[in-house]
């Protein structure tokens, strides 16, 4: 069956938005194997590598879409001054993500029509695996990078099933995961490999996966679970700070190593002699430190505002900071705003200042050395840790209010997880409004308090393991599995030159 012209395009973008759902918090899985097969075989029937690039391009544009709805609750939020511009960003965004399936569907059938070779039904599914893989690549690097639901993504409802990232980071298990789920598209040896696949790589999985280290020292994290909507009321701070200082005092106060607040936790820039750090201050355990998110200023307004972290000890004194790095893009980043000052406030809510670099701090009261992760930070693989001797745990802060009860923090907490599978380090991680969670370094929620929930999580910082080979080598890992692919596909196509009359 060959469906050209509006109806394929159709289908292509139905398929995508079906292989969306696939994607937390729902998982459904079936769905993702439907929406992989039809992407692959609308690129095998396209009359053209052109006609496959629109097929893909379509495809992606269904999938992004529903998969990154949940953009649209932040424009919601009250007073919803932006309100009318959500659906045409979301929209656009889903074009410009829709471009790297749309590319990678262009670039394997040119390769296929080069070589004619590489024509039969697994080299073909090969080629093209590797070309999407290098199309998740491409959009978690280019323009500042969104690698939002990579397809590595659909197997976090079983944790043994994501310990391949620990290898390849999630871009590889990604190429994995296209192969298993295109497999019926080769007929039913692929699929019976694909199934013994998913069997062997969950078990040996669960071998890799030992019980719970519980020996660290004892951290406190704060979910305050102030609404968006009123968190920078100006009448709401002495509040909220008191809340925060309350919640972060209960029983248990005196033998904790850090107290954890999340991402801009008060609605305030705290700068140098600001008074609310002597009521911070209270929030540091006798033996411990406080953790603050907090909008990091100066004493000169031409300085600008950080996004921070902010390190806090008993006398109120900030004894280290982290600026967030890698900001998003109009959410928390104009593009020269200081020198378009007029017009930069008229888009999204204000701009921070960059961040000059990654770092990891080495606190001095006994609390290991940690990497301090920001929200939207924790996205990216391979670019959570800063350079210099490696960090016994990673610390995310976020704040993901702005997007009530949608999917994207599940999805957010997703990305959360698989940054400890590579990096082989266990996480803390504070959220407004949820979901705040304790992660060991397999991926594992050992602790969590849900949306919309208020409380506190005491747990024992869990262990980290040996350096991961992906937390060595980063995605040189990748680069080699795709040269054996590649050498395999070479093989391959001299093989069966050889036995052609």
């Amino acid at each position: 069956m060959n469906i050209r012209g509006w109806r394929a395009l159709g289908i292509a973008l139905v398929s995508g938005a079906l292989a969306a759902l696939a994607m937390p918090p729902l998982y459904w899985l079936p769905l993702a194997v439907v929406g992989i097969v039809a992407y692959v075989w609308l690129w095998q029937t396209a009359p053209t590598p052109l006609g496959a690039f629109w097929r893909g391009f379509v495809w992606g544009i269904g999938h992004f879409a529903v998969g990154s709805y949940w953009i649209l609750e932040a424009f919601y939020v009250p007073p919803a001054d932006f309100a009318l511009l959500g659906p045409p960003i979301i929209a656009g965004l889903s074009a410009v993500l829709g471009f790297f399936p749309g590319l990678a569907a262009w670039v394997s059938r040119r390769v296929i029509d080069r070589w004619p070779s590489l024509g039969g039904r697994y080299s073909r599914l090969v080629v093209l695996a590797i070309a999407w893989t290098a199309g998740e690549w491409l959009r978690g690097h280019l323009f500042t990078g969104y690698p939002w639901n990579p397809l590595g993504h659909v197997w976090a409802f079983a944790t043994p099933l994501l310990q391949g990232a620990a290898l390849f980071g999630v871009y590889g298990l990604g190429m994995v995961t296209f192969l298993i789920l295109a497999a019926p598209a080769a007929g039913w040896r692929a699929s019976v490999a694909a199934l013994i696949v998913v069997g062997a790589g969950g078990y040996a999985g669960v071998m890799a996966v030992p019980p719970v280290d519980e020996g660290g020292v004892w951290i406190r994290i704060v979910q305050p679970n102030v609404p968006q909507s009123e968190k920078w009321r100006p009448e709401t701070r002495v509040s909220q700070l008191t809340k925060l200082v309350e919640m972060s005092r209960v029983a248990g106060f005196d033998r904790l190593a850090a107290v954890v607040w999340p991402e801009t936790a008060l609605p305030a820039v705290i700068e140098p002699g600001s008074p609310a750090l002597a009521a911070m201050a209270q929030a540091v355990p006798p033996q411990g430190l406080l953790l603050a998110g907090a909008a990091r200023g100066t004493l000169r307004a031409e300085d600008g505002v950080w996004n921070s972290l902010l390190v806090i000890d008993r006398t109120g004194a900030v004894v280290a900071h982290y600026d967030k790095v890698h900001l998003v893009p109009l959410g928390e980043y104009v593009p020269f705003h200081k020198q378009l000052a007029p017009v930069s406030g008229l888009i999204g809510r204000g701009s921070f200042e960059e961040g000059e670099a990654r770092v990891t701090l080495e606190p001095t009261n006994g609390l290991p050395s940690f990497s301090p992760i920001i929200c939207y930070e924790v996205i990216f693989p391979g670019a959570v840790t800063g350079p210099g001797p490696r960090p016994q745990w990673l610390l995310n802060v976020t704040n993901d209010g702005w997007f009530g009860l949608s999917s994207g923090p599940y999805q957010h907490l997703t990305s959360a997880r698989l940054r400890t599978i590579e990096e082989g380090l266990p996480m803390m991680r504070a959220a407004n409004t949820g979901v705040s969670a304790v992660i060991d370094a397999y991926g594992r929620v050992l602790a969590s308090l849900d949306m919309q929930q208020e409380g506190i999580i005491d747990h024992r910082l869990p262990a980290a393991r040996a350096p991961t080979p992906y937390s060595r080598w980063g995605d040189w890992t990748l680069l080699v599995t795709v040269a054996i692919l590649a050498l395999g596909l070479l093989g391959a196509r001299l093989w069966n030159g050889r036995q052609a009359p």
